[in-house]
């Protein structure tokens, strides 16, 4: 009797998973698509909203997620982050360059390469996948390399100082180059995509229009729009990871948008190396103006706030740590010339310090096709010039000032004579009597208008009025 219980339950089993399985094959074209925006710098934030979305999707069954790009470039870290989640993916990852005008710029260019399929919208572009060097430029040894080097910007000369102070730069520069040209080769051969370009697109800077690039075996399709890419990949097959075959049925299949929320729009936000920076700033002369004026409270709040928020960005940027001793550096000289007044001088050092620590902050070569804008550390540096200038005008003015309150503030008063004898008496100074003495004798007459000269503890020390 077991047995036969047995033998009933395990047929019963076997009949539900092939029903399963004839309902599942039967329903893969009702299956959705997903689609996932990813616009801005690529960042730990950026990452983390892709492979949350990814995830999403493939809890939901989906067949498909197309990751609709539009990126100047980010972090390598970040980069190699989604790269890597989309080769994990169990379902095909599509990247779609778009819309009209946008580019898959530096970091984007891996990012492409590593997806199951790539297309691109008509007017887009990729490449410019060099790591930068300081202030976003490009490394690459153009065809103009021989020719006298020009600054480009006046403040082109801090490169040349954290270049001294880093050692063996150019072979760490060497080095990170050819890691990255290793870094795509190795997704465009296990995608079977184009090397050559590839290897370009790093060591040379190069860039391709969505035509050049379907031309070249960059990409597989050119997709007007949305719905143009679902008829285009429709029938595809695609090989996952674990080696197993997927074919896309996507030409009627319902298309869901996963919305990026407002959390991850502010950390992509904060995490932006110019609002970081900016962020940092705000934060140290906040507290500054705090210490110049206590009780404010104002300053001191915001700079507390920005301060925080700013050193969260920093955690997940690469800093230079010499950049980030300079600008500390600098913002103790500033707070130090309000306890010690030097006229400016320790200020206006740690003010040089401060703009330098922030233009040497971030590790660019971690970086692709971002960088610290030179606007940005210039109005860091108008504005740092402001404010020291403003507190040595208030000291000096303060200085020049006669004191007002205290005994002090009762020197060069006249007073008037009550009482005389040689060389002391009494006189009635605003109301009050006080003993007055001289170095003199002085033939004083009552009501004598005379001039309040120095105090000696509770007596006033007179002269003549002039």
């Amino acid at each position: 009797m077991n047995r036969i219980r047995i033998l009933s339950f395990l047929c019963f089993c076997l009949g539900a998973l092939i029903l399963a399985g004839h309902y599942a094959a039967a329903d893969d074209h009702g299956k959705p698509v997903y689609f996932i925006k990813l616009k801005g710098a690529i960042g730990p934030a950026i990452a983390d909203f892709m492979a949350r979305g990814i995830h999403e999707a493939e809890s939901e069954y989906a067949q498909a997620i197309v990751v609709e790009l539009d990126t100047p470039g980010g972090l390598l870290t970040s980069t190699r982050d989604m790269a890597q989640t989309i080769i994990d993916a169990d379902i095909p990852v599509i990247v779609y360059v778009s819309p009209s005008g946008a580019h898959a710029a530096s970091a984007g260019t891996f990012i492409t390469y590593a997806s199951h399929i790539a297309a691109m919208a008509p007017g887009t572009n990729i490449g410019a996948a060099t790591p930068i060097n300081m202030g976003g430029k490009v490394q690459t040894e153009s065809k103009d390399a021989n020719k006298e080097n020009v600054p480009s910007h006046p403040m082109d000369h801090l490169k040349d100082i954290k270049d001294k102070m880093s050692p063996d730069s150019e072979s760490m520069k060497r080095k990170a180059l050819e890691d990255t040209t290793a870094f795509i080769r190795g997704l465009a051969e296990m995608r079977g995509r184009n090397v050559k370009w590839g290897e370009l697109a790093v060591t040379d800077a190069d860039s391709l229009t969505a035509k050049e690039a379907l031309e070249k075996d960059v990409i597989e399709y050119i997709a007007q729009t949305r719905d143009d890419l679902m008829r285009q990949i429709d029938g595809k097959t695609i090989t996952l990871k674990d080696g197993k075959n997927v074919t896309l049925h996507t030409a009627s299949a319902p298309l869901k948008d996963i919305e990026i929320d407002f959390l991850t729009q502010f950390l992509i936000f904060i995490t932006d190396p110019n609002v970081a920076v900016i962020l940092m700033s705000i934060g140290f002369y906040g507290i500054i103006l705090e210490f110049y004026n206590p009780g404010t409270l104002i300053p001191g709040v915001i700079g507390a706030i920005s301060l925080t928020i700013g050193l969260y960005a920093m955690n997940v940027l690469p800093i230079n740590l010499t950049g980030a001793i300079l600008a500390m550096l600098g913002a103790a000289f500033m707070i130090a010339e309000i306890f010690i007044p030097s006229f400016g001088i320790m200020g206006l050092g740690g003010f040089a310090a401060f703009v330098a620590g922030m233009a040497l902050l971030f590790q660019t070569d971690g970086m692709m096709g971002i960088g610290i804008d030179w606007g940005v550390i210039m109005g860091i540096a108008v504005t740092g010039l402001v404010l020291i200038g403003a507190s040595v005008w208030m000291a000096a003015t303060i200085m020049m000032k006669r004191v007002t309150t205290g005994q002090e503030s009762l020197i060069g008063d006249t007073a008037k004579i009550l009482s005389w004898d040689g060389k002391e008496g009494k006189i009635l100074l605003h109301g009050e009597h006080w003993s007055a003495y001289s170095d003199v004798d002085m033939d004083f007459e009552k009501d004598d208008e005379v001039k309040v000269e120095a105090f000696d503890d509770l007596r006033v020390k007179i002269t003549f009025l002039s």
